[in-house]
């Protein structure tokens, strides 16, 4: 079974046998497993069938209504737009995709949907749109992982434990050993 990497961390690779591993970027749609869906697996509660969410059925505030518009969706409260919603091909079935969360136009967080229609993972950005961290979630959202963007560091929260891997490298390594036995 080949392991989906992260493209931007190909080189920290170049010695491994390249037909164990394909390189691209996780969003929460491949069907082949990255390192995130690995881990994630791992520790969600449930086995889960492929199941999009549908927009209507998104976790919000009471009060706040979501709205289509266009070839995407908005959340609003009263005339405060909250957040962007982009659904997934084909746009037409109105599953989401992402959800961009807004504070006065700002885009500070989005939330990643994946194949079983679960919050997978949570961008966070500064002001200049940098990404500063990126959590993964279980089936419970729980939050299992973060990835400090800044320093690289991998964060794996277990049984009230933190495990902290400096390289991309290494968290893999700790997550291909689970995999094995």
């Amino acid at each position: 079974m080949k392991l989906l990497l992260e493209e931007c961390y190909e080189n920290e690779f170049n010695d491994l046998e390249k037909e164990k591993y394909v390189f691209g970027h996780e969003d929460g749609q491949n069907t082949i497993l990255s390192p995130y869906r690995v881990l994630i697996n791992r520790y969600n509660q449930y086995q889960h069938e492929y199941s999009d969410l549908f927009y209507n059925n998104l976790d919000i505030p009471v009060f706040w209504y979501v709205y289509p518009q266009g070839l995407d969706g908005m959340i609003m409260y009263h005339s405060d737009k909250k957040a962007n919603i982009y659904f997934k091909e084909p746009v037409v079935k109105r599953n989401v995709h992402k959800v961009e969360w807004l504070d006065n136009d700002f885009n500070y967080k989005t939330d990643y949907y994946d194949l079983y229609g679960l919050k997978f993972f949570t961008e966070y950005y500064d002001q200049n749109m940098d990404l500063l961290m990126t959590s993964f979630y279980t089936d419970d959202n729980k939050e299992i992982l973060t990835i400090h963007h800044q320093n690289e560091a991998f964060l794996v929260n277990k049984n009230n434990k933190t495990n902290v891997f400096y390289s991309y490298r290494e968290f893999v390594q700790y997550v291909e050993s689970f995999m094995k036995g």
